[in-house]
Protein backbone atom coordinates (compact mmCIF):
# COMPACT_ATOMS: atom_id res chain seq x y z
CA UNK A 1 0.00 0.00 0.00
CA UNK A 2 1.45 2.96 -0.94
CA UNK A 3 1.51 6.13 1.82
CA UNK A 4 -1.44 8.33 1.85
CA UNK A 5 1.18 11.31 2.65
CA UNK A 6 1.99 10.93 -1.32
CA UNK A 7 6.02 10.33 -0.27
CA UNK A 8 6.04 7.93 -2.99
CA UNK A 9 6.79 5.31 -0.24
CA UNK A 10 5.17 2.47 0.97
CA UNK A 11 2.99 2.91 4.14
CA UNK A 12 5.48 0.64 6.11
CA UNK A 13 8.94 2.75 5.06
CA UNK A 14 6.89 6.02 5.70
CA UNK A 15 4.41 6.90 8.17
CA UNK A 16 3.57 3.63 9.21
CA UNK A 17 7.02 3.20 11.26
CA UNK A 18 5.86 6.37 13.23
CA UNK A 19 2.15 5.10 14.12
CA UNK A 20 2.98 1.45 15.05
CA UNK A 21 5.92 3.25 17.29
CA UNK A 22 8.97 1.35 15.23
CA UNK A 23 10.88 5.02 15.25
CA UNK A 24 10.31 8.39 16.19
CA UNK A 25 10.01 10.73 13.63
CA UNK A 26 13.32 12.32 13.57
CA UNK A 27 11.31 16.27 12.10
CA UNK A 28 8.63 17.77 12.29
CA UNK A 29 8.49 17.38 8.17
CA UNK A 30 7.86 13.34 8.89
CA UNK A 31 5.52 14.21 11.88
CA UNK A 32 3.62 16.52 10.01
CA UNK A 33 3.07 13.70 6.72
CA UNK A 34 2.21 10.96 9.48
CA UNK A 35 -0.19 13.04 11.33
CA UNK A 36 -2.24 13.62 7.87
CA UNK A 37 -1.92 9.68 7.33
CA UNK A 38 -3.29 9.36 10.58
CA UNK A 39 -6.45 11.71 10.01
CA UNK A 40 -6.38 9.68 6.97
CA UNK A 41 -6.95 6.31 9.12
CA UNK A 42 -8.77 8.25 11.73
CA UNK A 43 -5.92 7.10 14.16
CA UNK A 44 -7.37 9.62 16.97
CA UNK A 45 -4.64 7.97 19.54
CA UNK A 46 -1.45 9.07 17.25
CA UNK A 47 -2.73 12.35 16.84
CA UNK A 48 -3.20 13.10 20.21
CA UNK A 49 0.35 11.07 21.42
CA UNK A 50 2.10 13.58 18.80
CA UNK A 51 0.09 16.78 20.07
CA UNK A 52 2.12 18.58 22.76
CA UNK A 53 0.09 18.37 26.12
CA UNK A 54 0.15 22.24 26.66
CA UNK A 55 -2.02 22.47 23.49
CA UNK A 56 -3.90 19.30 23.02
CA UNK A 57 -7.46 19.10 23.61
CA UNK A 58 -9.22 16.66 26.19
CA UNK A 59 -10.75 14.99 23.07
CA UNK A 60 -10.26 14.12 19.88
CA UNK A 61 -12.97 13.64 17.24
CA UNK A 62 -12.72 13.55 13.50
CA UNK A 63 -15.62 13.71 11.26
CA UNK A 64 -16.73 10.30 9.50
CA UNK A 65 -18.10 12.18 6.48
CA UNK A 66 -14.88 13.86 5.91
CA UNK A 67 -12.29 12.31 3.61
CA UNK A 68 -8.82 13.02 3.14
CA UNK A 69 -7.44 12.75 -0.01
CA UNK A 70 -3.59 14.63 -0.25
CA UNK A 71 -1.31 16.68 1.56
CA UNK A 72 0.91 19.61 -0.15
CA UNK A 73 3.92 20.70 1.82
CA UNK A 74 4.45 23.95 0.98
CA UNK A 75 7.53 25.40 3.10
CA UNK A 76 9.29 23.35 6.16
CA UNK A 77 11.30 26.11 8.36
CA UNK A 78 13.50 24.23 11.51
CA UNK A 79 15.13 26.37 13.79
CA UNK A 80 16.61 24.20 16.66
CA UNK A 81 14.17 22.55 18.58
CA UNK A 82 11.05 24.55 16.55
CA UNK A 83 9.74 24.20 13.21
CA UNK A 84 7.24 25.05 10.95
CA UNK A 85 5.44 23.09 8.04
CA UNK A 86 2.92 24.90 5.75
CA UNK A 87 1.00 22.71 3.96
CA UNK A 88 -2.69 22.07 2.13
CA UNK A 89 -4.35 19.06 2.18
CA UNK A 90 -7.12 18.13 0.17
CA UNK A 91 -10.41 16.35 1.75
CA UNK A 92 -13.44 15.33 0.55
CA UNK A 93 -16.86 15.84 2.25
CA UNK A 94 -20.09 15.16 0.53
CA UNK A 95 -19.45 15.44 -3.06
CA UNK A 96 -17.11 18.74 -3.11
CA UNK A 97 -13.62 18.83 -2.80
CA UNK A 98 -11.94 21.44 -0.70
CA UNK A 99 -8.77 22.51 0.73
CA UNK A 100 -7.33 23.41 4.14
CA UNK A 101 -4.16 25.55 4.50
CA UNK A 102 -2.00 25.74 7.88
CA UNK A 103 1.34 26.83 8.91
CA UNK A 104 1.72 24.06 11.89
CA UNK A 105 4.22 24.61 14.25
CA UNK A 106 6.42 22.40 15.86
CA UNK A 107 8.67 21.58 18.91
CA UNK A 108 11.29 19.01 20.13
CA UNK A 109 11.07 18.04 23.74
CA UNK A 110 13.39 15.29 24.70
CA UNK A 111 13.59 13.74 21.59
CA UNK A 112 10.31 13.68 19.99
CA UNK A 113 8.72 16.41 18.18
CA UNK A 114 5.33 17.32 18.72
CA UNK A 115 2.42 19.16 17.02
CA UNK A 116 1.62 22.63 19.00
CA UNK A 117 -0.66 24.16 16.64
CA UNK A 118 -1.28 26.15 13.76
CA UNK A 119 -2.59 29.30 11.85
CA UNK A 120 -5.42 29.26 9.26
CA UNK A 121 -4.62 30.67 5.95
CA UNK A 122 -6.36 30.65 2.60
CA UNK A 123 -6.61 28.22 0.35
CA UNK A 124 -4.84 28.07 -2.69
CA UNK A 125 -7.78 25.95 -4.25
CA UNK A 126 -11.48 27.19 -4.26
CA UNK A 127 -13.79 24.03 -2.97
CA UNK A 128 -15.34 22.08 -6.25
CA UNK A 129 -17.68 19.37 -7.55
CA UNK A 130 -15.86 16.78 -9.87
CA UNK A 131 -17.40 16.08 -12.63
CA UNK A 132 -18.43 12.73 -14.06
CA UNK A 133 -14.92 12.53 -16.16
CA UNK A 134 -12.72 14.58 -13.76
CA UNK A 135 -9.20 13.21 -12.86
CA UNK A 136 -8.79 12.61 -8.93
CA UNK A 137 -7.45 15.36 -7.35
CA UNK A 138 -5.43 12.43 -4.93
CA UNK A 139 -2.73 12.24 -7.55
CA UNK A 140 -3.32 9.03 -8.87
CA UNK A 141 -4.34 9.58 -12.30
CA UNK A 142 -7.06 7.74 -12.38
CA UNK A 143 -10.98 9.22 -12.54
CA UNK A 144 -12.36 10.65 -9.67
CA UNK A 145 -15.35 8.34 -9.78
CA UNK A 146 -12.93 5.28 -9.78
CA UNK A 147 -11.14 6.43 -6.71
CA UNK A 148 -11.38 8.70 -4.04
CA UNK A 149 -15.36 8.98 -4.86
CA UNK A 150 -15.80 5.13 -4.13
Amino acid sequence: MNCPCQSGETYENCCGRFISHQTRAENARQLMRSRFTAHVLKDTAYLSETWHPDYRPPSLQLEDRVQWIRLDIINFCEQGETAEVEFEALFIEGDRVDALHEKSRFVLEQGHWFYTNGEMLEATRKPWKPGRNSRCPCGSGLKFKRCCAK
